[in-house]
């Protein structure tokens, strides 16, 4: 039985993201996160390295990062999943392997947050009000920006879009403008400092071109994402790439090298001298507009990806938890904004701020190796966008990350170490994390993570095997976000598809936006792609029983906990009971039963039956029925079996004791099979 205290509270963990983010507002995120403040300063750092030769360096990082984009592209398109970077090998590497992956995404994104709201808080302070207190002022942007992303994103994307356009205003009239002001004897010599520090300049600025992958960070928020997110990080690196190229010609053409590397705030000196008065104000302004629009969009980043790793067990499931109301992971989201507070008003995030350079390029590598991962371990997995020059394309974009890390300050691997232990510290906290580390046997592994999940867990991740009527029917209802789900189910299941139709499969991918995998569900090879280490329950529901049968027997045998089968002739239950498996012969009521096996903890505990066994069976209440006009306390049921549920023409009626059978009724019994069968001839009897 649901008491209300507990549907209310367990409402606040169901809900899931609203998909409302199109191609325009996903593009407006990774321009919110790629064209930080960076543009605004780095450049002169780089005149000091190279001089000129700065233009290549940055068109040379740009086309670079189009490997690590089109790796990026393939993921996101095929797992469309909130996390990011995270989401990608959690798929497809060791869970230690993954969660660093997001340990390192998540610090990177909170530290280059507070490093942005310094640098807002030091414009506010340097050019309009002299004597404010950079603390506050950063205390009061963080709890402004963290009440628009409790909005969700479509709403702070209102507000990054603005800045967004102001600030692409400002570069491209800078750009534009400023071509006539080029002066060819600024570019000459055009390395008079040679290219040994052609590398470590490339090092600097490639922070300031991994802002596509926020985009993927809100994957569960985007529409179509099979399209939408492949060309929205083509379209964000193409337009910084140019933006950036123009906006570095003009400043390293238009001033003389030794005035830019001299300047802490490069484009603000140049606009000065180019504009006069507006000109330096309309750089004021971009400057402010880069740095608030970069800092929205990392701290959300930083909340999904902390919802990420609270979602998939490596911390707290606390952080899975999304508002009730705006359906965004509100506290993930406070803790993120009290430690960007705390770092930026410190002034610590100066001394840190490469630590963001070391967690992105070793988590992003990590990421491109993953699509190898991917192809070895999917290689049926629908893939809605393929780049091509496969190994090859992922392999370089590894080596394009890591090969710049051993080029950055040398306390960024004391601190990167620092770092990682602690990470490694926070994983190890997880009894069933230590013992896979250990290497128990397996048998022990597994008894010893399914007791700490039983306790912990109410989201699952499913294997639907099948995408034929019924098996959508399932999953719809076990990914539904309409007000009357959310009121009677305690989590919203993550879902994996397994279809031998390659129609079907495309169907699934566009409706559910999950992964599919195509393939025969029977063949072990096949299923063992979905990863029984990330997934909980297998559900086989095509349409034919022996499909059924087979699938649910190799799911078992691959170590899968939960299985459930579809079989629509109830001799096929003896032998799935034989195997431990949950036989389901109620065709009309399934998705029904399957959702109650998930959601309703009174079901869900016979899981925990020592033999893992029991048959769900239903019944059409007779006109005649001695049972009808009953109520439930009152029937004289086997002590062993339950009403689970109760369909009466298209409403679900959640049992209670009070409740009265009516004839028509659709009753769902679960039970062990003998038991169950009683009951229902007991419903079924007649008055005479």
């Amino acid at each position: 039985m649901i008491c209300a205290e507990r549907t209310v509270a367990s409402t606040s963990d169901s809900v899931g993201f609203r998909r409302n983010i199109g191609l325009f507002l996903a593009v407006m995120i990774g321009i919110g996160a790629m064209m930080g403040p960076g543009i605004f300063a780095l450049p002169g750092e780089v005149s000091k390295l190279v001089g000129p030769l700065g233009i290549l360096v940055y068109l040379a990082v740009g086309l670079i990062t189009v490997l690590t984009a089109l790796n990026y592209s393939e993921l996101g398109a095929a797992i469309p999943l909130a996390g990011g970077g995270y989401s990608f090998p959690s798929r497809t590497m060791p869970r230690m392997v993954s969660f660093l992956t997001g340990w390192f995404f998540w610090i990177g994104n909170t530290l280059a947050c507070a490093m942005y709201g310094l640098i807002f808080a030091l414009t506010i302070q340097g050019y309009l009000l002299p004597h404010a207190n950079v603390p506050l002022i950063i205390i009061l942007t963080t709890a402004v920006f963290f009440v628009v992303n409790l909005f969700g994103m479509s709403g702070a994307l209102k507000t990054i879009t603005v800045m967004n356009l102001i600030e692409l205003a400002v570069l491209l009239a800078f750009a534009v403008l400023g071509a006539f002001h080029v002066r060819p004897v600024n570019l000459r010599p055009f390395a008079p400092l040679g290219f040994g520090g052609f590398f470590p300049a490339m090092a600097l600025i490639y922070i300031s071109y991994v802002g596509f992958e926020m985009i993927t960070v809100a994957s569960e928020e985007i529409v179509d994402p099979g399209r939408t997110i492949p060309r929205s990080i083509l379209i964000t690196v193409g337009v910084a790439t140019v933006v950036y190229v123009g906006v570095v010609l003009v400043m390293m053409g238009a001033t003389p090298r030794h005035d830019l590397a001299g300047s802490d705030v490069p484009f603000i000196l140049v606009s000065s001298r180019l504009f006069g008065g507006w000109g330096r104000w309309a750089a004021v302004v971009a400057t402010i507009m880069a740095s608030l629009s970069a800092f929205v969009v990392s701290l959300g980043a930083s909340a999904r990806v902390l919802y990420a790793l609270g979602r998939d067990g490596h911390l707290p499931q606390v952080f899975s938890r999304l508002h009730r109301r705006f359906q965004t992971p509100h506290v993930a989201l406070a803790l993120c904004a009290v430690l960007v507070a705390a770092f930026g008003s410190s002034g610590i995030v100066k001394f840190v701020a490469s630590l963001s350079d070391f967690g992105y390029l070793m988590g992003i590598g990590v990421v491109n190796l993953s699509v190898v991962a991917l192809h070895r371990k999917m290689p049926n997995l629908i893939r809605p966008f393929r780049p091509g020059f496969y190994p090859w394309l992922p392999i370089l974009g590894a080596i394009s990350c890591w090969v710049f890390v051993p080029a950055l300050e040398a306390r960024s691997f004391a601190l990167g170490g620092g770092l990682t232990v602690l990470g490694l510290a926070a994983f190890l906290v997880r009894r069933s994390n230590r013992l896979e580390l250990l290497s128990l046997p397996p048998r022990a592994r597994r008894w010893a993570a399914l007791q700490i999940e039983a306790l912990r867990r109410k989201k699952m991740r499913v294997l639907i095997i099948g995408g034929e009527t019924l098996a959508r029917n399932i999953a719809a209802k076990l990914t539904a976000r309409d007000e009357l789900q959310m009121m009677i189910r305690s989590a919203e299941h993550q879902v994996t598809f397994v279809d031998e139709d390659a129609g079907r499969c495309h169907e699934l991918q566009e409706r559910f936006s999950v992964p599919v995998i195509h393939g025969d569900g029977t063949k072990r090879e096949i299923l063992e792609q979905a990863g029984v280490d990330n997934i909980d329950v297998a559900i086989a529901a095509t349409q034919e029983d022996g499909k059924n049968v087979i699938a649910a027997m190799q799911a078992k045998r691959l170590g899968i906990a939960k299985v459930v089968a579809v079989v629509f002739d109830p001799d096929y239950v003896p032998l799935l009971e034989e195997e431990g498996i949950i036989a389901l012969s109620a065709p009309r009521a399934t998705a029904s039963m399957v959702e109650n096996i998930l959601d309703r903890p009174g079901v869900a505990d016979l899981f925990e039956i020592s033999s893992g066994v029991a048959t769900l069976v239903s019944l059409t209440m007779p006109e005649n029925a001695r049972a009808a006009g009953t109520a439930i306390r009152d029937l004289q049921l086997p002590t062993e079996c339950v009403i689970a549920a109760i369909i009466r023409g298209k409403k679900f009626v959640v049992p209670r004791g009070a409740t009265v059978l009516q004839p028509g009724d659709e009753v769902v019994i679960v039970g062990p099979a003998a038991a169950a069968r009683d009951a229902r001839d007991l419903l079924r009897a007649g008055t005479g």
